[in-house]
């Protein structure tokens, strides 16, 4: 058998008052053991719990000291004897098969005794376990971006409504654009939920919403031909969320200025992929331009802005030309791991 009894050196090195100390140097020597250690004194309270008891039980050690061993025991235990194979019961009451010995010490004129214990659930069990484990978070995130993505859809809803009682033009449009920014999250928190991976999100099809939310909200379609070209790639959602917050602000300020008094023309958005995990975006129109003498990086407008601080946090150069149009060129690291050969 695997385990055999292991004689203990603390009845040489503790006092009985330090050994109810767990952070005592040869009480942490324990959690060197390969296996679960679980110490009781002669009413069977606990008195040491390493870490490996902790792992295996579910307890931290703090819960179970100075209490009684019997919420560990599974059915069929026997108390008697030197070593057995029976089962134990973990914090949430699943018992399992353990292959345990035990070794009664004489320490200060009293006896304690101590369970070495080493958990022989086969392995196929515990991959099952591990298995059914990570398909309850997998479903317990899904159902955390579906929450958002639904409370962001109602914030939403709720300035639209504000914004329909609010009398001023100017102040009308800022909730509006609130409102674009709020779906933008909104639209990642459901691609979240409809991916099959937690971290890395379709970014074309990202950018393709947004484009298509932002066409339908500023009712550009009629005179505002809208181009897009989306290699298929993926980046991660701490890169995607600030990247699509960029592109939002990018074609809110070409819908709303680009094309003065009513003028037609066209907004093209290309995503395409480049070496060692860069991305390169382009957001180009030919519409007006930029205003002259206007420098983008000390801009005081809200847009331009948020742009520059959402550009730091992915770590993206941004480059800008504003004449004949204006086109803004970004690029940045997907955030994957780098796949090696």
């Amino acid at each position: 058998m695997r385990v055999k009894p292991v004689p203990l050196p603390v009845s040489q090195l503790l006092g009985d008052r330090d050994f109810l100390d767990q952070t005592h140097p040869a009480i942490r020597v324990l959690d060197l053991v390969h296996d679960a250690v679980v110490v009781v004194d002669r009413r069977g309270a606990i008195i040491l719990f390493n870490q490996h008891a902790e792992a295996m039980f579910g307890y931290r050690a703090e819960e179970v000291l100075g209490k009684a061993l019997e919420p560990l025991l599974g059915v069929g235990l026997a108390r008697s004897g030197e070593r057995s194979e029976t089962r134990w019961r973990r914090k949430d009451g699943s018992e399992f098969p353990v292959e345990w010995s035990r070794s009664e010490i004489a320490l200060n004129g009293r006896t304690i005794c101590a369970y070495i214990l080493h958990d022989i659930t086969p392995p196929t069990v515990t991959e099952e376990r591990l298995r059914a484990t990570l398909r309850e978070k997998d479903v317990l995130i899904e159902e955390v971006h579906h929450r958002v993505k639904n409370n962001l859809q109602v914030i939403t809803s709720l300035l639209g409504l504000q914004a329909r009682t609010i009398k001023d033009p100017a102040t009308r449009k800022k909730f509006e654009e609130s409102r674009y920014r709020i779906q933008a999250m909104a639209i990642l928190h459901e691609i979240l939920y409809e991916s099959s991976s937690i971290a890395e999100i379709d970014f074309g099809d990202y950018i393709r919403r947004m484009v298509e939310h932002l066409v339908r909200s500023y009712g550009a379609a009629s005179r505002i031909r809208t181009e897009v070209r989306l290699e298929p790639l993926h980046c991660h959602r701490d890169v995607a969320l600030p990247c699509g917050l960029i592109v939002n602000e990018l074609l809110s300020n070409a819908f709303k200025y680009a094309f003065p008094g009513g003028k037609t023309g066209g907004i093209r958005v290309v995503l395409r992929r480049g070496a060692q995990g860069k991305v390169h975006l382009l957001v180009r129109d030919n519409g007006v331009g930029l205003p002259p003498g206007l420098d983008w990086k000390t801009s005081p407008t809200l847009g331009l802005r948020l742009v520059r601080t959402l550009a730091r946090q992915i770590d993206a150069d941004v480059k800008i030309r504003g004449r004949e149009g204006t086109l803004f060129s970004i690029t940045f690291l997907d955030g994957l791991p780098i796949s090696v050969d």
